[in-house]
């Protein structure tokens, strides 16, 4: 854990602290930016104050005086809840402006860690609490050089991978062999480990087909599934990491059509059309601000690719968000390209990593493209390369 690093943001960001609370691991964040063992026994309330220059106070449980031992600073115990507060009330400066895992009316729900009544209890001390979600990222969304490797090469093991399902594929639908969803998602699975990459416990690809294709989130089993035939569009969601410590997930979406070129309806390829225009227009949006020298909020971007298939007449087809953050898991806890399913104003900051993922879903096919973007100081690179220009024909 880097205390001047944090103390250095606190002071950008004009703030007179950081306080980390936590109940029973209820605040994930608290655990990451302070890189706490989460295996140890935590079954009371502690908080860590950090403030913008001094000495760092740890406020804990009689019952638990060992725990936030790998943390520097003051150690303060605390027996009864008045005890609590008199010591709470102590550490917090007069009048402080504190970063807490809290989000306005909860726009943010990724970084709404600290219940209403903590929130309400340290208010009650003359403190200003104010949310910590950019803060957090510089800690937990912010990836090294070496994760960012990582990231590049899990994509383009995976595109490899996908190339050669598609080929398969393409050799099967010749020879009249019988395909389903299923079989097709083990297959898959099974080139994606080939490659040497894991996946997570229990999150397999999706294979959709036609209407199933049109829920953004259907999943294939062993007892319900489609076949795959003549004539069907399929929806290809893919994710995998390389297998070492830290190491940052690639995820894509690609979308084929079982025939010839020819055969593709002229639907799925408007649908494609305005997909995939709304997904360059939220990349060189990005990358535009990013050379400006300025930053982009990740709710402005959404709002730039939900305007494309808005205005295509597709809007109310486009269910979820345009993207989410990405690192060693992979939904990060970093900002979000949303402004549908959350308000997520926070940056998009410079070594952090998220899916563009725009989508149509209408009753009978869906159409999704996904690319996962690295900012960087000043531009943007798109992984998982090359981009998908057209929906790919298997025949």
């Amino acid at each position: 854990m880097d205390i001047e690093k944090i103390q250095r943001v606190l002071q950008d960001e004009k703030l007179d602290g950081w306080l980390f609370y936590d109940f029973r691991k209820s605040n994930p964040i608290a655990y990451q930016v302070l890189q706490l063992p989460v295996e140890a026994m935590y079954t009371r309330r502690w908080f860590y104050f950090v403030p913008a220059q001094g000495t760092p106070v740890a406020l804990i449980s009689a019952v638990e005086p060992h725990i936030l031992a790998t943390l520097p600073g003051e150690r303060v115990l605390f027996r009864t809840w008045q005890e609590m507060h008199t010591h709470l009330r102590e550490i917090l400066p007069a009048q402080a402006r504190v970063a807490m895992e809290y989000s306005p009316f909860n726009a943010i729900p990724y970084v709404s860690r600290v219940d209403a009544g903590t929130i309400e209890l340290v208010r009650s001390f003359g403190a200003e609490v104010v949310t910590s979600a950019n803060l957090a990222q510089h800690f937990i969304a912010q990836l090294t050089e070496e994760q960012m490797y990582t990231h590049r090469q899990a994509g383009r093991l995976l595109i490899a991978a996908k190339d050669t399902l598609f080929a398969q594929l393409g050799s099967d639908l010749s020879a009249g062999r019988e395909l389903n969803e299923f079989e097709v998602q083990q297959r898959f699975v099974a080139l994606i480990q080939q490659a040497g990459l894991e996946l997570p416990e229990d999150e397999m690809p999706i294979v959709a087909v036609n209407e199933h294709s049109g829920n953004p989130h259907y999943e294939p089993t062993a007892l319900q599934h489609s076949p795959i035939q003549r004539g069907d569009l399929v929806l290809f969601d893919f994710w995998a990491k390389l297998p070492r410590p830290d190491s940052v997930f690639g995820d894509y979406t690609w979308v084929a059509f079982a025939g010839t070129r020819d055969e593709i309806p002229a639907r799925q390829r408007e649908v494609f059309e305005v997909v995939s225009n709304a997904r360059d227009s939220a990349i060189a949006f990005v990358r535009e601000r990013m050379a400006a020298g300025g930053y982009v909020k990740g709710g402005d971007v959404d709002d730039v690719c939900r305007q494309v298939i808005t205005k295509a007449g597709y809007g109310d087809y486009f269910v979820h968000r345009t993207g989410h953050s990405i690192g060693p898991v992979l939904h990060g806890n970093g900002a979000n390209v949303d402004n549908f399913e959350t308000r997520d104003e926070r940056t998009l900051l410079p070594y952090t990593c998220n899916s563009i993922e725009p989508g149509i879903y209408l009753p009978e096919f869906g159409i999704r493209s996904e690319v996962d973007l690295l900012i960087l100081e000043h531009d943007a690179e798109v992984t998982g390369v090359p981009i998908q220009k057209e929906i790919v024909a298997l025949l």
